[in-house]
C-alpha cells in the first residue's frame, strides 16, 4: 500500500513539473488575456464537461470570490450552472448567445473526447467574436480546430486519467494568481 501512495504522489509531482515547464507561455497568455477582458470591464464565462464542470465551476468561484487575496469580485459566470435545467448539444450555446458580448472571455475546459456541447459553444463564442482560452484533453482536435489564432490552448493530451483533471486545477490556480497579481500587485 506504501509504494501505491508513494507512486500516486509522485506521479502528481511529475505532472507538476512537466505543466510549470511546458505551459508556462500558455498560461501566461491565458491570464493576461483574462486580465485584460476584466480590466476593460467585460466578463468571463466558463464552462466544462464530465469531472471538467468543476474546474470551469472552480475558476468562475476564484475570480467571482477571490483566489488568495481577498478583493473586489469580478463578473464570472459558469454556463455550466446556468444550463442545469437544459439539455442537449445546445444547452451552452444558448445561455452564451443570451448573456455574453464581444470581447467578452470563454474559458472552456475538457475532460477529452471532443463534447459536442463543448464544440458547440466555442463556435458560438467565435460567432459572438470572443476570446477563447481551452483546457483541452485528449481526443479534441475538433475543439481544437476550431480555435481562432488569437485563442488560446493549453493541451493536457499528455497526461491521462486523473493527471489530467490534475494538470487542468494546477493552470486554473496558476492564471487566478496571475490574474490578482497583475491586476492587484503584490507578490
Amino acid at each position: 500500500m506504501d509504494q501505491q501512495i508513494f507512486k500516486h504522489f509522485q506521479s502528481q509531482i511529475e505532472t507538476s513539473m512537466v505543466v510549470g515547464d511546458a505551459f508556462a507561455e500558455s498560461i501566461a497568455n491565458a491570464a493576461e488575456k483574462v486580465t485584460a477582458a476584466l480590466l476593460a470591464g467585460n466578463s468571463i464565462f466558463t464552462c466544462g464537461d464530465k469531472s471538467a464542470a468543476l474546474l470551469a465551476q472552480l475558476f468562475s468561484d476564484y475570480l467571482a470570490l477571490g483566489f488568495e487575496i481577498e478583493r473586489p469580485g469580478f463578473p464570472a459566470l459558469n454556463i455550466n450552472k446556468m444550463a442545469e435545467n437544459n439539455s442537449g448539444n445546445q444547452r451552452f450555446s444558448q445561455v452564451l448567445n443570451i448573456h455574453a458580448r464581444s470581447a467578452d472571455v470563454l474559458l472552456v475546459v475538457s475532460a477529452g473526447g471532443n463534447s459536442p456541447p463543448l464544440i458547440s459553444v466555442i463556435e458560438t463564442a467565435i460567432e459572438k467574436d470572443m476570446s477563447i482560452v481551452l483546457l483541452s484533453a485528449a481526443n479534441d482536435d475538433l475543439l481544437a480546430a476550431s480555435l481562432g489564432y488569437n485563442d488560446v490552448q493549453i493541451s493536457c493530451a499528455e497526461f491521462s486519467g486523473q493527471l489530467t483533471a490534475a494538470a487542468q486545477f494546477q493552470i486554473i490556480q496558476c492564471i487566478s494568481a496571475l490574474i490578482d497579481h497583475q491586476i492587484f500587485g503584490g507578490e
